[in-house]
């Protein structure tokens, strides 16, 4: 446990952690779990167009009122759900369970929410990956991936 935080505090950097069995590029991977069911972080950020390196061009993501925890421009690399990648991840039964994402102008991660801030790890192929996660309350957790 780390302790409280409110919206917009910085709680971490994206990186490469995980590398390279689970990781193939700095990034942050955000996944939003209620009741420990993985849930589309898009219904809980707000409406932001974004560039879309999953399906090219650009899209719009979010319906919620959470802010995005990178700031800028933001490329997407993998969506939530299924995906040209996600057959990979058996241990979700083939669905990508949060938005891969990075900005060129900023690597600071942000609380979207205010909550409660844990630190983790977990080993993932023999590499380790650094996990940050906030508890909102509610059964609502956000977790952010391969940070630095």
């Amino acid at each position: 446990k780390v302790g409280p935080v409110k919206t917009g505090d910085p709680i971490a950097l994206v990186g490469n952690t995980g590398y390279p069995a689970c990781s193939t590029g700095a990034h942050l991977h955000f996944e939003i779990r209620r009741n420990n069911q993985w849930i589309n972080p898009g219904d809980f950020l707000k409406s932001k167009t974004v560039s879309d390196n999953q399906n090219g061009g650009s899209t719009t993501i979010g319906n919620g009122s959470w802010e995005w925890p990178i700031e800028g421009d933001i490329i997407v690399t993998q969506h939530y759900g299924q995906t040209p990648y996600s057959w990979r991840y058996t241990y979700s039964g083939g669905i990508h369970t949060g938005i891969d994402m990075y900005s060129y102008t900023s690597d600071v991660i942000r609380a979207p929410k205010d909550g409660t801030l844990y630190s983790a790890s977990q080993d993932c192929g023999g590499a380790v990956i650094k996990i940050k996660y906030i508890d909102h309350g509610e059964g609502v957790i956000s977790f952010y991936l391969h940070v630095q």
